[in-house]
């Protein structure tokens, strides 16, 4: 079986991947109260340089190595560190905004919300589980995130914005895409 890092570093040399920053991410990274952030599952980088140019300093963690060589030494704003998420620990209380594209990972769901500083915002985006049984044949379903199962991980922030529907115009052919933007409580 081929291992998570090989895996992904084939898919960069072989499939192009966006380059603008998730639109979700665009709209709401304004409200974060810092600019200490952390991109989990930073891909090629595209969500971590918006932040960058937006005045973050960004961990952006990745297992990708070819991903990460995409953006790095691109802004010194952004720290790439490749590692296994499986096995990665978010340090507690560390971040002002988490951001979470199109990556499933529920050992980290505690994790993400108690990483973030009071009054931090969550950011998370990804894939629904498709409303087809055929066409989830052959994927990995651990992968995707069941109806309201987002909504219900993170009923603990206070919800600024949550969504379940197809994508519109960013991706061909379009997905099913849960969103969710949080704010974790003062004094929590």
């Amino acid at each position: 079986m081929i291992d998570d890092r090989t895996h992904w570093n084939e898919r960069y040399r072989s499939r192009p991947h966006p380059q603008e920053a998730a639109a979700i991410v665009r709209e709401y990274a304004g409200l974060a109260p810092g600019r200490r952030a952390l991109d989990v599952a930073a891909g090629n980088g595209r969500n971590a340089l918006f932040l960058a140019a937006a005045g973050f300093t960004v961990d952006a963690l990745d297992i990708s190595d070819e991903g990460l060589s995409r953006f790095a030494g691109l802004s010194p704003r952004v720290r790439p560190a490749c590692v296994d998420l499986d096995r990665f620990d978010i340090p507690r209380g560390r971040y002002d905004l988490i951001v979470n594209i199109l990556y499933v990972n529920r050992r980290l769901f505690p994790a993400l919300r108690e990483g973030l500083r009071p009054g931090g915002v969550l950011i998370f985006e990804s894939l629904l589980m498709p409303a087809d049984p055929a066409e989830a044949a052959g994927r990995r379903l651990d992968y995707y995130l069941r109806e309201n199962e987002l909504l219900h991980s993170f009923l603990s922030l206070h919800l600024l914005f949550y969504r379940e529907a197809e994508s519109k115009g960013e991706e061909e052919p379009p997905r099913r895409l849960a969103s969710l933007v949080g704010r974790r409580r003062r004094g929590d």
